[in-house]
């Protein structure tokens, strides 16, 4: 039982995005009683990690909305400054008799030469 599990985390474990390895339980949800000669203390044992896991997940449910919802909004407020530098940068680059749509092209296809991602850090 314990090398099928090893082999099917060894074959998993690439197909995650994760660092860590999944992780596998090896329970019986059986209402019946186990048969002689199961690994009574094990599955046992991993039916109360099953148990322990799902209820760590229920009390943190709360904690990864606010970490998702505090990442989104870093997001947002990078792509306002991002916004916001590429707006000052063509204020400051036009002219009254100037042609608007071209410096608006130069400053998107060449943000290096108007130092917009140096604002931003």
């Amino acid at each position: 039982l314990m090398r099928v599990q090893s082999a099917l985390i060894w074959n998993i474990s690439p197909l995650t995005s994760s660092a860590q390895p999944p992780v596998m339980y090896t329970t019986s949800l059986w209402s019946l009683p186990l048969e002689s000669g199961a690994p009574l203390r094990l599955l046992q044992a991993q039916e109360r990690a099953v148990l322990r896991d799902l209820r760590s997940a229920i009390d943190k449910r709360i904690e990864n909305k606010i970490a998702s919802a505090r990442r989104f909004a870093v997001r947002v407020r990078n792509h306002a400054k991002m916004v916001d530098c590429y707006l000052t940068t063509y204020y400051n680059h036009k002219s009254l008799f100037g042609n608007k749509k071209q410096i608006s092209d130069q400053i998107i296809e060449h943000p290096q030469n108007y130092h917009i991602y140096e604002g931003l850090s």
